[in-house]
């Protein structure tokens, strides 16, 4: 794997989150968060220094690719526990500024002129799919990948783009199945429903996708931008406001009674926060009948 810059050579300064370059134009994002790779407050901090990095025209990006660590966890979730993390002037603390946050991120994520590229190996659930949903790409691992949303068996819902990219990658009846059934979608199955650009044999998916990223970063900057910003005015892609909308749906789910006493019931049979490793490699079960 090619993934293996430490925090040492890294271009942005953040213990969770590292940034180098690969090629002219082609830079690779590690996530290394252990255990799980939970997006909390150090991960986000990141992602926005990663965000400043690309914008800034001098430092020329064209392509990002994001890929994990951690081989079991692309990304777990969000933190459910308040932080005090943070690597670059940037930092957030609760999980409730995140929220406010993240649909500008995504936003920008999916509208920008960099294309991005998210390299799929392990779980990636809840916030952590969404976020790989609002990248330009997806590739995963055909032994070693799954997705899933569960906010639905949490008795929450999957809002601030989760339901938005579902629907929008998978088409509503098998949005519908996946939101719905709260459970993990192999590759394979993540590949058939449009969830993922292709599933690949575990040992060629990094030489595919960096390769696929040294080719696009070779080509005219001009002609990358205009293709991504074509085809985002051909199929919009959900707004800021649309994903704050399903956020504030999703806090009034949770906030509820009902809500509430679902949220208890499975931190309950969780044993509580954090989540052990064993809930965490087999989250969905939590949402499973009694």
């Amino acid at each position: 794997m090619e993934n293996g810059a430490d925090a040492k050579g890294s271009l942005i300064k953040n213990e969770a989150v590292r940034l180098r370059e690969i090629s002219p134009g082609f830079f690779g994002v590690v996530i290394d968060n252990p255990p799980f790779n939970l997006i909390d407050s150090q991960v986000f901090d990141g992602l926005k220094a990663v965000k400043s990095f690309a914008e800034d025209s001098r430092n020329a990006v064209r392509v990002l690719v994001f890929e994990s660590a951690n081989p079991e966890f692309f990304g777990a979730h969000l933190d459910l526990t308040a932080g005090d993390h943070g690597g670059s002037g940037h930092e957030v603390s609760e999980p409730a500024e995140i929220f406010q946050e993240w649909p500008a991120f995504s936003y920008w994520l999916s509208t920008t002129p960099v294309v991005s590229i998210a390299l799929l190996r392990g779980r990636a659930r809840g916030f952590a799919f969404a976020f790989a949903a609002a990248a330009d790409m997806r590739f995963a691992s055909k032994q070693n990948t799954l997705l899933c949303l569960p906010e639905v068996g949490f008795g929450a819902f999957p809002g601030g783009g989760g339901i938005e990219w579902a629907q929008l990658r998978a088409g509503r009846a098998r949005a519908m199945e996946f939101l719905l059934g709260s459970d993990d979608l192999d590759g394979d199955t993540a590949e058939l429903y449009g969830l993922v650009n292709r599933s690949m044999d575990d040992g060629e998916l990094d030489e595919f996708v960096y390769t696929l990223g040294r080719r696009i970063a070779s080509f005219t900057p001009a002609s990358i931008a205009a293709v991504k910003n074509g085809l985002t005015q051909l199929q919009p892609v959900p707004s800021p406001e649309e994903m704050a909308g399903t956020l504030a749906v999703a806090g009034a789910l949770q906030s509820s009674e009902e809500g509430q006493a679902a949220g208890m019931r499975v931190m309950a049979k969780a044993g509580g926060v954090p989540f052990s490793r064993a809930v965490e490699l087999d989250l969905p079960r939590l949402c499973d009948a009694d």
